[in-house]
């Protein structure tokens, strides 16, 4: 298995709905992930775009609409990465629309 289709699986069996901390409206899932033997621990976030400065909006995404978003992410623009922890892993992140609603996405996975 590849490292995007180990990353798109865990996009599907552990994204959930989020109220994140700040107020933000959004999705969020994490896990581990085992690629040719490595390590990894893998998460992807979707916050819904205004949704801190407006809390009447709510999410019309479904699990299966963001889930769709991020692996198409994960596809167009995962990328090698070392991080600033001295850590490397992948990355991809940018906009994504799902349920008529535009979300700032990101998907990575740090080897352990």
């Amino acid at each position: 298995m590849e490292i995007g289709q180990a990353l798109t699986n865990m996009i599907k069996s552990e994204l959930e709905s989020k109220v994140f901390s700040t107020g933000l409206q959004g999705f969020h899932g994490c896990g581990k992930i085992t690629v040719e033997g490595v390590r990894y621990q893998a998460s992807c976030q979707a916050v819904l775009v205004g949704s801190k400065d407006d809390p009447s909006i709510s999410l019309l995404a479904s699990l299966e609409e963001i889930s769709a978003a991020l692996a198409g992410l994960v596809v167009d623009g995962l990328q090698a990465r070392r991080f600033s922890t001295g850590r490397t892993g992948f990355r991809a992140d940018g906009k994504v629309q799902a349920g008529g609603q535009r979300f700032q996405a990101s998907v990575q996975a740090v080897r352990l």
